[in-house]
């Protein structure tokens, strides 16, 4: 006897592997945007943490915390010093959080 097409047993196995490899796609897609978002997220604090260090560079009466509403950022230094053999060097640690609660420290000299 000769067989014209696909027992219903090859039919199911097939469609079983298509199902499989769709749903793996479908978690890979799922798990780039999350981790895309995850990068924009962080690019935008480095940002932010590079706009304030370049403000307290430039400012000579910068406050030691405040808030950028435009951006959406907050900011808090607090004076720190390290000994250095005869020498004590001086320096702020800067705190910078986004809205969604992300943060980064920035070291400034002074």
């Amino acid at each position: 006897m000769r067989r014209n097409g696909f027992t219903l047993m090859e039919v199911l196995v097939a469609t079983a592997i298509a199902g499989l490899m769709i749903t793996a796609g479908l978690r890979l897609v799922a798990m780039s945007y999350r981790l895309l978002g995850e990068l924009q997220a962080e690019r935008n604090i480095i940002a932010a943490a590079q706009r304030i260090w370049l403000r307290f560079r430039i400012e000579d009466d910068m406050p030691s915390s405040g808030t950028d509403d435009k951006n959406n950022i907050t900011w808090r230094a607090e004076e720190q010093s390290v000994p250095v053999e005869d020498y004590e060097l001086k320096f702020r640690r800067v705190t910078v959080t986004t809205g969604e609660g992300r943060s980064a420290f920035i070291y400034v000299a002074e």
